[in-house]
């Protein structure tokens, strides 16, 4: 099966608290992908590092419980293959740039 990587919806929560859309809802289903949490705080757009968090379910709240998870700096979460549901990212600071790619 061929897949081709395509770009996020937007790689960046503009304001802090506020939820964005990574990836869109897609009725057949994506093939797979991933969301990362850069490791530096200028990799991230920030003065500190802080937590971004990503929800598959449902709206990312800025906590990591329920069906929200918390990545650290460096860290990573796998979109999952056959998934119907947006990806949902959000972050305590305006600006919180991320990673993600999905085919």
């Amino acid at each position: 099966m061929s897949v081709t990587p395509q770009p996020p919806n937007t790689s960046t929560v503009v304001t802090g608290g506020v939820p964005v859309t990574a990836v869109l809802a897609v009725s057949n289903g994506i093939n797979g992908g991933y969301v990362v949490n850069p490791l530096t705080a200028s990799d991230q757009g920030l003065g500190a590092i802080e937590p971004l968090y990503v929800n598959i379910v449902t709206n990312a709240t800025t906590s990591g419980n329920g069906t929200t998870v918390a990545l650290q700096a460096g860290q990573s979460f796998a979109l999952v293959p056959g998934q119907t549901t947006a990806v949902s990212v959000n972050a305590a600071s305006n600006g919180h740039r991320f990673t993600c790619v999905f085919w």
